[in-house]
């Protein structure tokens, strides 16, 4: 049905690619009633933040702590990405269930760690894996493919990577422990032209009352710097209200930001079936508008930590809509994305200033060699290493100009490049608040037919945060 690969070098263990077709990953789930306990199983991973960029290797170690020796015929390992949606359609009596899953990668192998713990059973003959008491650490390494979709975990759907150890027993029940850790996609807001332009909205909704006679209007005006975003980011709203009507806006206007998201799936028989969902990340109620009135005013929203279009699958579109709701007959909308890589242009500007000296000059090592200060002493900052290339990859070495040139960067043919250490791994020593936890918290992960003794059940991703 499947296979393990076996790739062991030393005491790192490098994971081996396997077939994706006809269902090859393994899945093992067993029911177990009894079963013998391990003081400690886990899986740790060697990012604390267990946040690991689409591209970036993701390693770390299964501990097994035990008190007393265990017979353990191998020590099995599994790391597995994949998008799955799924609900239930009522038709009277019947009920019709729709699903589908998309595999990312599978990644399976036989750590060969119990193998140097053979031993001669009792009856002089028969040979078997004998775990001896104590701590036993095993380490493992992967690279992620690069074009995978970020982690997302929806009412009727999810975008989930998770790591599994399997302690497999002699004729007795498994012992499996799981880790699910988050996968940041790389979801570029910079090269979107519309992500980065203006945008706005006005409407106008007129009433006719009391035999015919024009009551007035109610006009209404949105606009935004940008629609590209990444959390963490000032989304900056001007709005205006006009009442021409001769009665008061009672009901307060609604400036609200929505998360929709919308599945596919497919019947037993293979019917395609879709299904959408709507919830509000945040709102702002604003005061009501007297007759022959006009209301204005900014609004800043910092974006909390939320997912970012997913972009690379195929079985959910996930979106977010700006609105400006007034009285209940009137609702301007407007696009947001939301993306993995902030602003360059922000970002270069942040970098420049930060490698000035307070005297206005770049700072040098005792060499003469230019350095970088990376991290502030009071406070956390970050510092993105940014190099500008023409179209044919040459290095511009001339940065005093970068400001004007970032000014024109989508329209001149240049391009900043980031390295891809830095796309892979943006912040990499950085503790909180640069990676939160999804503003909808956390869900319960475990799937039907999954026995699953240690690890836990709840799970939120986490999200890349970008503060100034």
């Amino acid at each position: 049905m499947g296979c393990f690969a076996m790739a062991a070098s030393g005491t790192s263990v490098e994971l081996a690619r396997c077939n994706l077709n006809s269902h090859n990953c393994i899945n093992i789930e067993r029911n177990t009633h009894t079963m013998v306990k391990l003081d400690r199983f886990d899986i740790v991973l060697n990012n604390p933040e267990e946040v690991y960029f689409a591209g970036q290797e993701i390693s770390g170690k299964v501990v097994i702590q035990t008190s007393e020796d265990k017979k353990v015929n191998e020590i099995l390992l599994e790391l597995k990405g994949r998008a799955r949606t799924y609900w239930t359609k009522h038709s009277g009596k019947s009920r019709i269930h729709c699903s589908e899953s998309t595999p990312y990668f599978c990644e399976q192998l036989n750590t060969h760690y119990t193998h140097k713990f053979v031993v001669t059973a009792a009856d002089g003959k028969s040979r078997e894996k004998i775990l001896p008491a104590g701590l036993h650490e095993v380490p493992f390494s992967y690279t992620l493919p690069k074009t995978l979709p970020s982690s997302f975990e929806g009412e009727f759907g999810f975008v989930r990577y998770t790591c599994k150890a399997t302690c497999e027993r002699p004729w007795d029940f498994d012992i499996v422990c799981r880790k699910a850790f988050t996968v940041v996609g790389i979801e570029d807001i910079n090269g979107d032209a519309e992500a980065l332009a203006p945008a706005s909205i006005s409407d106008s909704n007129y009433n006719i009352r009391f035999c015919c006679q024009r009551q007035g209007t109610i006009s209404a005006e949105m606009q935004i710097d940008r629609s590209g975003y990444t959390p963490g980011e000032i989304l900056s709203v001007h709005c205006k209200v006009n009442n021409q009507s001769q009665r008061a806006i009672k009901v307060p206007p609604i400036l609200r930001l929505k998360q929709e998201v919308n599945y596919k799936a497919k019947t037993f028989s293979g019917s395609e079936c879709a299904r959408k969902t709507s919830r509000n990340v945040l709102s702002i109620e604003k005061n009501e508008i007297p007759a022959d009135s006009q209301l204005e005013w900014d609004e800043k929203l910092v974006l909390p930590s939320l997912a970012p279009r997913l972009s690379k699958c195929s079985t959910m579109k996930l979106t977010y809509i700006l609105e400006l709701v007034i009285d209940t007959k009137l609702t301007l909308a407007l696009p947001i994305m939301i993306g993995t890589i902030p602003l360059l242009s922000d970002i270069v500007l942040r970098v420049k200033q930060d490698r000035k000296g307070s005297n206005g000059t770049v700072p040098v090592d005792a060499n003469g060699v230019e350095t970088s200060p990376l991290i502030d002493n009071n406070e956390s900052s970050s510092v993105v290493q940014v190099t500008i290339t023409d179209e044919s990859g040459n290095i511009i070495e001339d940065t005093d100009q970068l400001s004007a040139e970032m000014e024109n960067m989508l329209s001149s043919k240049k391009r900043v490049r980031m390295p891809s250490s830095i796309l892979s791994e943006l912040y990499p020593s950085l503790p909180s608040p640069y990676y939160k936890e999804c503003h909808f918290g956390r869900v319960n992960i475990s799937e039907d037919k999954e026995s699953i003794q240690y690890g836990e059940n709840m799970f939120a991703p986490k999200y890349p945060f970008y503060t100034d």
